[in-house]
Order: C-alpha cells, then sequence, then structure tokens
C-alpha cells in the first residue's frame, strides 16, 4: 500500500490536478440529481427533458405495414371548401355516416358537442306567424333540421367515441359516459388526477356513442408534451382518454384494472390493465406519450374529401378513426418531445397504435438510481485513466462510451420499453474530456517538439502535424505491423538516362520525382526511399491509417493519371515519353528506424516489402500499369475494379500469389470495361482448368476484340500454346514460375 501511495506521490503536479479536479466534477454532477433548490432542479429538469427529446427523435418505433389507425382531418381545404368552423350537425353526421359507410371500426373525436344546435324548422315556429297549414307543413320537415338527432343516428352506425374536457374549477357542462371503473375507498386514496367540473357532450349524443374519453393536454413545464394522462378520476369514478378509450372499443376490451405497488404503506399507481396487457404509468395516471414518428406520420385523409367521395377503396376498412382539426386558428397544434410543431390529434393517434402495437415505453421509479451509477462508475473511471492517455486514445474511449450507453439505451427502449435518462452521464464524459484535452494542450509544445526532433527527417510536415494532432505515443523502435508499401519505376530507364547529361538527368528527375511524390503525400504515404528513378513509399506508419490500402491503391492510379499529364509536358519540351511500373502489397513487415551508427533510416523490412518490389517488376512482363498482391485486393475488391492476372511464383518462394491490375474506380466501371472483363476472367478460368481450347478462343476473341491489351492477350496465348506442348501434370495449381526478380 505504502510503495502505491508513493507511485501516486511520484506522478507528475499536472496529472495530480488533473486526477482531483476530475473526481471533483464527478462529485459535483452526481449531488446534482438530488438537489432540490430553485433554479437548479429546474436547469437538472431542462437538462434530463432535453436528452429525453433527443433520443426520442432517434429510437421511436416506427409504424407497422398493417397500422390501422387514420386520421381524418379538418384542415385548411377543409375549410376553403365546406365553410368556416363550427360546421353544421348535420355535415358532421354525413361525415361520420360515410366513414363507417366505407368499413370503419370505431370514430373517435377530439372535439366536443356539448351545445343544442338551434332547429330553424322549429325557431320559424315559435317567433313567425304562421297559417295553420303552413304550421302543418313545418311540423311535417321539422326532423329534417333535426341536425343533432342526425348526428345521433350517424353515431349509432358504429362504434363511436366522443371527446369531452376534465377541469379543475368552473361549470360542468353536459353529460357524462358511463365510467371506465367505479373506485373503491382504498383505491381513492391513489394519487391520480382528481378533476372537479367537466366539459361534456349532448346527452342524445353521449347516449349514440359507445363511450367518450378526456381530450386534455398536459404539456411539462417548458410547454413541451412529453407526457399524456391516460385517466383522470371524478369523484369515485374513473374516466379514459381518448387514445385509451377508443383502443379499448377496437380491441373489443371490457375489462379495466388499476395495478398498484405498495410504497410505506401507501398504494402508488404503476399502471393499468386493458383485459391482459399492462400500460406503465406514473403515480399521477399519466403516461409517456409512445411517439412513432416525426409530425403526420400517420395517414391523413381530408375531411372534405370524405364528404365529396374522393376517398380510396377500403382507406377505412376495420380502421380505428381518429377526428380532429389542424386547420390554422382552430387546428389543435402543441410542441411536443420529437417535434416543435405536432398535431394534438396525433398524440391520442400515438397512444391507441402504441397500445396496439405493445410498444409503450416507460420511466422506472428506479431509473434515477440507474443514472446515479452510472455517473459514479463511469464518472470514476474515466476520471482516473484520462490524465493518462493521448488524444487519439482520449478520443476514442470518449466516443465509444457515451455510443456504447447511447446504443445500450436505444435496446432497452426499443426492447423493454424502459427509459433511462444518460444525458448527464454523457454530459460528464465529455466535461472530463473537454478539461483533459484543455489541460492536455497546455503541455502540448513540449510533446510536438520531441515528435519532429524524433520524425522531421523520415515523414513529412504535413505528416508530422497530423501525428501532433492525433497524438498518442509514437517510437522509433522497431515493431512488426500489416502495412503497405509501393514500388514504383521507370521502365527502361537505362535507355532514357543514356541520352541525357549528368544535369539534364537531374532536371528531369526531379521534375518527374516532385509531382509522383505530392500525389503520395496527398493519399497519406510515407516516402521510405528514392533510388534514382525508384520511389519506395508506404501505408500505416508511423500514424495508423484505417483506410491504408484503399490510399496506396488510389495512389497508384493517381500516379499513371499523374504521369499522363507529365508525358505531354515532356513531348513539348523534346524530352522521352516514358512508362511507370507499380507494384503494391499489403501484410505484415518490419518497420522502424535501422541501419547502423553512421546511418539510419525509418524504413518498412520483410517478405511482404520484397514481393512488392517484384511485383512493380512483373508490370512489363504482362504489359500492365499496376499490379497488386493478393492481401491488397481482398481489402480493396469492392473499392475498385480489378483485372485478375495469373497466380504466381516470384523467384525464391514456393507458394503461388495470386495478383491483380486494378483499372479504375467501382464507380467508373463502364458496360464495354465489364463485358471485356467478364470475357477475360472466363478465358482466364479456363486456362487454370487447362481447358486450353476454350481458353484460346477466348483469348484471340479478346485480342481481335480489344487491341488496347493485345500484347497481354498474346502473352496468355503463347503460354497456352506451350502448356499444350507441355502439358504440366494433374497436380498443376496454374502457378507459373517467375525467373525475374
Amino acid at each position: 500500500m505504502l510503495k502505491k501511495l508513493l507511485h501516486f506521490l511520484s506522478l507528475r503536479k499536472e496529472k495530480i490536478v488533473r486526477l482531483s479536479f476530475g473526481l471533483f466534477l464527478v462529485l459535483v454532477t452526481s449531488s446534482l440529481l438530488f438537489i432540490k433548490i430553485e433554479p437548479i432542479a429546474t436547469w437538472i429538469s431542462t437538462l434530463e427533458n432535453l436528452g429525453y427529446d433527443i433520443q426520442v427523435r432517434q429510437i421511436h418505433k416506427p409504424l407497422m405495414k398493417n397500422n390501422p389507425i387514420v386520421i381524418v382531418d379538418i384542415d385548411d381545404a377543409s375549410l376553403q371548401a365546406e365553410g368556416r368552423w363550427p360546421w353544421s350537425r348535420n355535415k358532421i353526421a354525413r361525415l361520420v355516416a360515410e366513414i363507417y359507410k366505407n368499413g370503419a371500426t370505431v370514430v373517435a373525436f377530439d372535439v366536443t358537442f356539448p351545445d343544442v344546435e338551434e332547429n330553424i324548422a322549429e325557431k320559424v315556429i315559435k317567433e313567425l306567424p304562421q297559417t295553420p297549414q303552413m304550421s302543418s307543413e313545418l311540423s311535417r320537415v321539422k326532423e329534417q333540421f333535426d341536425f343533432d338527432g342526425q348526428l345521433a343516428k350517424s353515431l349509432e352506425l358504429g362504434e363511436s367515441v366522443l371527446g369531452i374536457v376534465f377541469k379543475d374549477d368552473g361549470k360542468s357542462t353536459g353529460f357524462l359516459p358511463t365510467p371506465l371503473l367505479q373506485l373503491t375507498p382504498e383505491q381513492m386514496k391513489i394519487a391520480i388526477s382528481d378533476k372537479q367540473t367537466y366539459l361534456a357532450n349532448l346527452e342524445i349524443l353521449q347516449n349514440a356513442a359507445k363511450t367518450a374519453g378526456f381530450i386534455n393536454a398536459t404539456p411539462d413545464a417548458d410547454g413541451v408534451m412529453r407526457f399524456t394522462p391516460v385517466v383522470y378520476k371524478h369523484g369515485a369514478a374513473l374516466y379514459g382518454s381518448l387514445g385509451l378509450s377508443a383502443v379499448a372499443r377496437y380491441l373489443l376490451s371490457d375489462k379495466i384494472e388499476l395495478v398498484t405497488a405498495q410504497y410505506n404503506s401507501t398504494a402508488v399507481l404503476e399502471g393499468i390493465k386493458l383485459d391482459q396487457q399492462f400500460i406503465p404509468t406514473d403515480a399521477t395516471g399519466r403516461m409517456l406519450i409512445p411517439f412513432r414518428g416525426p409530425p403526420y406520420t400517420f395517414p391523413y385523409i381530408a375531411a372534405t374529401d370524405i364528404l365529396n367521395g374522393r376517398v380510396p377503396p377500403n382507406a377505412f376498412e376495420g380502421k380505428l378513426i381518429f377526428i380532429g382539426a389542424t386547420a390554422t386558428a382552430i387546428g389543435d397544434i402543441k410542441p411536443a418531445a420529437i417535434s416543435s410543431i405536432f398535431p394534438g390529434i396525433e398524440v391520442h393517434a400515438n397512444v391507441a397504435s402504441g397500445i396496439i402495437d405493445h410498444y409503450l415505453p416507460f420511466k422506472p421509479s428506479w431509473g434515477r438510481g440507474v443514472t446515479f451509477l452510472l455517473i459514479i462508475i463511469f464518472g470514476m473511471l474515466y476520471a482516473l485513466i484520462l490524465p493518462f492517455l493521448g488524444l487519439l486514445a482520449m478520443c476514442l474511449l470518449c466516443l465509444l462510451l457515451p455510443a456504447a450507453l447511447i446504443l445500450g439505451n436505444s435496446w432497452l427502449w426499443s426492447s423493454q420499453g424502459i427509459v433511462i435518462s444518460i444525458f448527464l452521464p454523457i454530459a460528464l464524459i465529455l466535461l472530463l474530456f473537454v478539461f483533459n484535452l484543455v489541460w492536455g494542450y497546455l503541455f502540448e509544445s513540449k510533446r510536438s517538439k520531441d515528435l519532429k526532433s524524433m520524425f522531421g527527417q523520415y515523414v513529412p510536415p504535413a505528416y508530422l502535424d497530423n501525428m501532433i494532432k492525433q497524438g498518442g505515443e509514437f517510437s522509433l523502435e522497431g515493431e512488426s505491423k500489416e502495412l503497405t508499401v509501393l514500388f514504383s519505376d521507370i521502365r527502361g530507364f537505362t535507355n532514357v538516362s543514356e541520352k541525357m547529361t549528368a544535369t539534364q538527368l537531374k532536371q528531369f528527375l526531379n521534375q518527374y520525382l516532385t509531382p509522383i511524390t505530392e500525389v503520395i503525400f496527398n493519399h497519406k504515404g510515407t516516402i521510405d526511399k528514392y533510388v534514382g528513378d525508384m520511389v519506395m513509399a508506404f501505408w500505416g506508419a508511423p500514424l495508423d491509417d484505417p483506410k491504408q490500402v484503399y490510399n496506396a491503391v488510389t495512389t497508384g492510379i493517381a500516379m499513371q493519371a499523374t504521369l499522363a499529364k507529365l508525358n505531354d509536358i515532356f513531348e513539348k519540351e523534346n524530352k522521352p515519353r516514358i512508362k511507370i511500373g507499380v507494384g503494391i502489397n499489403t501484410g505484415l513487415m518490419n518497420v522502424g528506424d535501422m541501419g547502423s551508427k553512421f546511418r539510419r533510416a525509418y524504413t518498412v523490412l520483410g517478405d511482404t516489402v520484397n514481393l512488392a518490389s517484384r511485383l512493380e517488376g512483373q508490370t512489363k512482363f504482362y504489359h500492365v500499369e499496376i499490379i497488386v498482391g493478393e492481401e491488397t485486393y481482398k481489402q480493396t475488391k469492392e473499392d475498385f475494379v480489378y483485372r485478375r492476372l495469373d497466380k504466381l511464383k516470384v523467384k525464391g518462394k514456393e507458394t503461388g500469389v495470386e495478383i491483380y491490375s486494378p483499372l479504375c474506380t467501382a464507380q467508373e466501371l463502364t458496360p464495354e470495361l465489364k463485358t471485356e472483363l467478364d470475357q477475360h476472367h472466363q478465358a482466364l478460368e479456363g486456362y487454370f482448368t487447362q481447358q486450353w481450347d476454350g481458353s484460346e478462343k477466348g483469348f484471340k476473341s479478346l485480342s481481335e476484340a480489344y487491341p488496347a491489351n493485345k500484347e497481354l492477350y498474346q502473352m496468355y496465348l503463347d503460354r497456352i500454346a506451350f502448356l499444350r506442348d507441355n502439358p504440366p501434370g494433374p497436380d498443376w495449381d496454374g502457378a507459373f514460375v517467375s525467373h525475374e526478380k
């Protein structure tokens, strides 16, 4: 124990400061969960709500393909076509009748009908002087103007659910339906919101409908809809929301139960049971709105389209219909967790859909305890280890854990319906990251100077700057790792150089090597060495490059494109046009600062390097510009279009390796090139399986159709002719033995 203490005290002062302040941040963040002092409690609640809003926009469960809910919308187009709101009851009656006529199962209203609509015929009878004959005529047509009666008849056509509004004060209006449940004296003690008064519907309409549900909205303190009440008390009667009541009729459920748990001898509501389905709520009877998507996720049909017979066939067949308004001025539009503008009618639709699809996320009572544990466990862990990590490791660690928390929370949410607040744990991790990042920056200058001293002579300045920015530990010590190496050489350079003076040759090489080097640097390569006209470069060290293979192949193709431009310049300057071969290979190799005490170099060694050099030499034999090894091909075959060349045994090796030539990116593949490659690979497969006649026929056809590659196809034809006269035997694996380096 004493040894550990002495070791801790021997740490650098800046590490001790970082550790201490990190632990202090953990203590402060964890204590915020239990502080009830304003405005801190409000601030924490705001942060948690913000975290929930961000989550719900990503994690919500989309509607199923067989979604049974449709919204009939009294929108701006409907008001423009049918007249201003409120509409006459006979128009609403026609609307309901048409919906049921088209096969709807349940129709639920996000509106109330508390007032009597005056019968015009009765008014005329009462107020205007009339003859007996006129009175008789008016009496006969009085029923035609009884619009409340007409609406009642349309409601009787199916399972209709009306809307009611509960209030805490004022005067009650209208007629309440039969409640979901009559509460026992013991149940009356449960903390469900108790409403004193109500705004309900006309008795004739309520008696015609099957039931009703309240349409109250209960936004949080910031005005955003996250929860919605599912049940209210009114005296000893329990009433359900519009969404609950509508879905109960739709599912033909007639059994409602309260589910409670005892806490300190007090019954606390945990949810309600609709037949056998449990619907989780908080202690007051609210549930999280089970959002299924952004606004207008559900199918919307304009009311005017229904009234005018413009409804698609089977649009309402077996459906649960919600009627509500989104029209300007009368629309029930509110900010919600999933969107700043959200139709109120869609809240009821989401509740019903969540119950039908068994998607009912909830915040458990023990959720805050889980949040506290996450803060303590991961906060202390990160506070203790971040001071000892480089920038790259810090970034990865501080991205991985939040990502893991988000993924884990998403899984809990989507599979179990459990919603845990992870905003504070993630915020703490980011705070620790920012603090350690800023503090580390104060000591970065010395580290940058050390890196420049160590690697300045081996890597380009831009690459070195990237190493400094990335952070982490870099060393000149030798190590074995998977890298990608490239060799490039000018073909026939001896003949070119013999025709130039030393000065001309120097200028020519500089003119060639400068743009070629730029290509390598632009694709994150490290120049290993120049040997005359030969260029050697590698990828993946000293800085790790997850796209090292892709970058190396891209470099090879770009080098050939750059050479084409250079040759145009050479031709204008009366200099010889040149060709280069490029060999690329990927695999395990040794990398480090190697050499003697007199001269050292940061370089790569190994069989993989040797093979890349041999592949470059084979480009002239196969008459192609670039050859890559098998591992390079495997890691980039989805990114580039390759021509399979051969199975090759290079000098000094007993095992053959597959070799390929990259032609272009996958996006640049043309139908003509694809046709050529398909024929080529078919002919090559015939060669490997010793089907000489078919292979020969294929390569002859290719040679005639594609003269640009005639030399390559002639090589295969020459080889087939030789093997036909000198059969290779049954154990031949198709490998060609190269005796050239």
